[in-house]
């Protein structure tokens, strides 16, 4: 298995609530050394995929073997005629070949389905001040910012469907089974029973919180029904979108502490309307059709 490979392993078994560095190693074989290194780089919001090699290593590398090597900017333009371009990629899970396989078998079966009534559901933590920041400065003075170890945050659950928004909920403790049938109950029923009084689909994702025993006696008691959804599917969920933007527009904020962050993130839930909201909705039939045609990998939609 390649680094990036255990890499990747290890982000979706964190990804998945499974925290504990033991368990982790047990199921994947990866050394624990390895696995704490990578949980300190997730907490710290640092990628865990290198970046691709520069131009100007390109260049060095063939300057140490020919004498007659192409100059940077010769190397840059010839990469830039072949239609390259130097980007950062995107994080996406490990998709084994039988994640793959029931990936594309779940989208061929979802090719007509009816999205309309479905309540994308999902959590997601928002940093305080973790955007850019810019200071004006003299010519010659480097600014520096004092930022905390660990940079406070708040957790976020909300669901979005074509009709709109769920209630936000805003947590600090840790999303164990009880909290999330109290969100649930307090956020989507609530929101849910009058936009769609006839009936409604709760579309979540694997995580154990949502498939454990409890959870599932509680929503059978409720009558919700579930969509059954195929695992490390990211990309599939158009509420993805939705926290993307949430935190681009919040990154553009100067923010003071938790409190102000909660009111931002409150304010900007709220300015998502219907109309915004189906243009995300309304992609599921792309996003089933691009799935298939990749054999079932991660889309980045």
């Amino acid at each position: 298995m390649s680094q990036l490979e255990q890499r990747k392993k290890i982000k979706i078994f964190i990804d998945a609530g499974i925290t504990s560095a033991k368990e982790i190693s047990a199921k994947t074989g990866i050394p624990l050394k390895t696995i704490f290194r990578i949980k300190s780089i997730l907490r710290e919001g640092k990628s865990i995929i290198h970046k691709s090699i520069s131009i100007r290593s390109v260049h060095a590398n063939l300057s140490s073997k020919y004498t007659d090597a192409p100059s940077t900017s010769t190397v840059y333009r010839a990469t830039r005629a072949c239609g390259l371009n130097f980007k950062q990629p995107v994080m996406g899970p490990f998709i084994t070949p039988l994640i793959a396989k029931n990936r594309v078998e779940w989208c061929k079966d979802h090719v007509n389905y009816c999205w309309e009534n479905v309540f994308f559901t999902d959590e997601c933590s928002i940093w305080l001040n973790r955007g850019s920041v810019g200071m004006w400065t003299k010519a010659k003075e480097n600014p520096i910012l004092k930022v905390q170890r660990h940079t406070p945050k708040l957790h976020v659950w909300g669901g979005i469907s074509s009709m709109g928004t769920t209630i936000l909920k805003i947590f600090t403790s840790n999303f164990v089974t009880k909290l999330y049938i109290d969100t649930l109950n307090e956020c989507l029923i609530r929101t849910a029973d009058v936009y769609y009084p006839e009936g409604w689909i709760l579309q979540e994702d694997n995580s154990p919180i949502h498939k454990s025993k409890l959870s599932k006696v509680w929503k059978d008691s409720e009558n919700i029904l579930v969509l059954d959804w195929p695992a490390y599917s990211t990309g599939l969920n158009p509420i993805e979108n939705i926290w993307g933007v949430l935190k681009q527009t919040l990154s553009k904020r100067s923010l003071n502490n938790l409190a102000d962050l909660e009111v931002a993130i409150i304010y900007e839930w709220e300015t998502f309307t219907p109309d915004f909201l189906k243009i995300f909705i309304l992609s599921m039939p792309n996003r089933v059709s691009m799935c298939i045609n990749s054999g079932g990998e991660e889309i980045n939609y």
